[in-house]
């Protein structure tokens, strides 16, 4: 049997810290008593299957509404089987030593990881470091001509928050103490590990990611960064529409077809500009760049976001 999370020899980065590898490495089963309450608040978006690690029929009943409630009157009967089904195949991992579902991209317990990400001294060369601002100022302007076309300001606080969660999420440990946030720093430093073991890719790869997600089904690596995405953009829509729906049936007392288009645009937006941005400042943070340079990078973003909005 393999014992402990993989070893990465020379890396002071918290996200290979024992303590990090440790939490992320561990077997946590799936609780009826949290899948139901999810499915009875969120589950007309998916939010139970969300949790249950189904992100495929997740994404389904989020673009339908839960198929027209159908569907989502149906799974109550089933979340028991999916409830048994997550925890039966996180049991077999855990006896083979392979890596949580949630960290199915890492290799299995026990493996040494190299120093230093394979892809580093390829992407390591200034003139890369440039083309990356390039593509952190066009995905910011971008972002903000399309908040002010579309009166869609959502996905711009779900972006903000991921640089945050990115910025501190690598420097303060206490961030991972924290309710709520605990949740997003977890999946920060899934997203960084997968990155460690993944290239992030060039400038015209990332300034085109909400491009290249459509064919990430052909590809078992783009498939799970398209999920650790997902996952980010999924969470932040249904929090958003939640609130948008409490605010409508104060006002107009229905579900508009302008709340219904807000929800699929913010998933939309959210998904589109957060691949991009989120790859390169988790590319830089691996190739141990200062702390100013990610700044740097992060300031632009905001800086070219905030510009295009007036």
């Amino acid at each position: 049997m393999h014992q402990g999370p993989p070893q990465v020899p020379g890396r002071g980065d918290l996200d290979f810290s024992r303590a990090v590898l440790d939490q992320l490495y561990s077997y946590r089963p799936k609780r009826e008593g949290i899948a139901y309450p999810l499915w009875l608040l969120t589950g007309i978006f998916g939010g139970h299957r969300f949790y249950l690690d189904r992100p495929g029929t997740g994404l389904l009943m989020l673009l339908t509404v839960g198929g027209a409630g159908l569907w989502w009157l149906a799974d109550v009967l089933l979340i028991p089987r999916m409830v048994r089904k997550f925890n039966e195949d996180q049991a077999r991992r855990r006896f083979l030593g392979l890596a949580p579902r949630q960290l199915a991209f890492m290799p299995a317990k026990g493996e040494t990881l190299p120093p230093e990400p394979h892809w580093a001294a390829k992407r390591r060369k200034r003139v890369r470091l440039v083309a990356d601002s390039v593509v952190m100022m066009l995905a910011g302007g971008s972002m903000g001509a399309f908040a002010r076309g579309f009166g869609v300001y959502e996905p711009i606080i779900a972006v903000l928050a991921l640089i945050a969660i990115t910025l501190l999420g690598t420097r303060w440990t206490a961030l991972s103490n924290l309710p709520i946030l605990r949740g997003f720093d977890r999946w920060a430093h899934r997203l960084r590990l997968f990155y460690y073991t993944n290239d992030p890719g060039g400038a015209v790869s990332l300034a085109f990611r909400q491009v290249l997600a459509a064919f990430a089904i052909l590809r078992k690596r783009r498939r799970a960064e398209a999920k650790l995405y997902l996952q980010f953009g999924v969470w932040f829509t249904i929090i958003f529409t939640v609130f948008d729906i409490i605010q409508a049936s104060r006002g107009t007392g229905g579900f508009t077809g302008a709340l219904v288009q807000d929800f699929y645009l913010t998933l939309f937006a959210t998904y589109a500009f957060a691949a991009p941005i989120g790859a390169i400042l988790n590319k830089h943070v691996l190739l141990q760049r200062s702390d100013r340079v990610i700044w740097v990078l992060s300031g632009v973003a905001v800086l070219f976001i905030a510009t295009s909005l007036f």
